[in-house]
């Protein structure tokens, strides 16, 4: 698995904005006002779209060569975009997700009244379950 990643990206001028695509990533298309805007845009959804084809174990498309890209206007420019995927990744692995867990209503009741907070010990609960001591 790869930590960073290199991507030709096609900046056009559209009626209302600028617009930019990774002709290797299909799906990766923004709109927006500016190039700075449409540049960080699309380098999110990049990562996003790698991220996705990671956890599918998914063959992650190699960059073009700049020369194999056909532009459609005289207008359109070919930027590149790099993502270092390492932070991405753990912030993946660290997204809060539900859990259905059932309890008896009075000892829902009952930690309601306490003031408890169910999810912070469900997780403190598993960690020990586990052997887990890191956050």
């Amino acid at each position: 698995m790869k930590n960073t990643y290199v991507y030709p990206a096609v900046i056009e001028k559209a009626d209302d904005g600028i617009g930019l695509y990774f002709p290797d990533i299909p799906g990766t298309a923004v709109l927006a006002p500016d190039i700075p805007t449409a540049v960080v845009d699309a380098k999110n959804m990049l990562v996003d779209r790698i991220l996705e084809l990671e956890d599918n174990n998914m063959a992650i498309p190699s960059p073009s060569d700049p020369a194999s890209i056909e532009l459609n206007d005289a207008s359109d420019r070919i930027v590149y975009v790099e993502v270092f995927l390492p932070p991405y990744r753990d912030a993946a692995m660290n997204k809060s997700v539900t859990i259905n867990c059932t309890a008896p209503q009075w000892l829902r009741d009952a930690g309601k009244d306490a003031g408890l907070n169910f999810s912070q010990l469900l997780q403190s609960s598993v960690k020990d379950a586990l052997g887990i001591k890191q956050k």
